[in-house]
């Protein structure tokens, strides 16, 4: 190739990494001598048929949005917002007996302002219900349990809710 100043010599580049080396020619740097007889390696699986799990039971939209609207009636309720008898309409009657007469100890905490309601499924049925609620600077929870009812007059809905704890 004759000496042309526009043409450039590419060079090849000089090998900066180390040869390649299989894993059977790699020495072992750091052999020690297991306590055990156990080489590290995990045991092969057997091969049988595969476990079905059990899939949890879905929350019913109706329930959790009913869940919502009750807790929000039992809250007004006791801070005497609403009247006791819209209280039927929600609650089991035998947990109505027993919150009815209760109210707001402390009126002067403010009124109470329900953050969030969740529901976990139990059965196609029942659902346990938690959430939380404030009232003034407290931050409160709120859990129980929602149940299907036939529908009635006063409920058309089909839930009712069949205990309750506020704290």
């Amino acid at each position: 190739m004759p000496d042309n100043p526009g043409i450039r010599h590419v060079l090849r580049i000089p090998p900066y990494e180390p040869p390649v080396r299989h894993n059977c020619d790699r020495p072992r740097r750091y052999a020690t001598r297991r306590a055990t007889a156990h080489d590290g390696r995990s045991p092969r699986p057997t091969r049988t048929a595969p476990v079905a799990t059990p899939l949890a039971p879905t929350v019913d939209p109706a329930a959790a949005a009913f869940a919502e609207r009750a807790v929000r009636v039992v809250l007004e309720v006791l801070d005497r917002r609403r009247p006791d008898t819209q209280l039927e309409a929600v609650l089991d009657p035998v947990l109505h007996d027993a919150l009815a007469p209760t109210r707001s100890a402390h009126p002067d905490a403010g009124s109470a302002i329900l953050l969030r309601t969740r529901l976990r499924a139990v059965d196609a049925d029942t659902a346990e219900l938690f959430g939380s609620y404030t009232r003034g600077h407290r931050v409160l929870a709120v859990a129980g349990r929602v149940g299907r009812t036939a529908p009635t007059r006063r409920a058309p809905h089909g839930w009712l809710i069949t205990s309750l704890w506020l704290g």
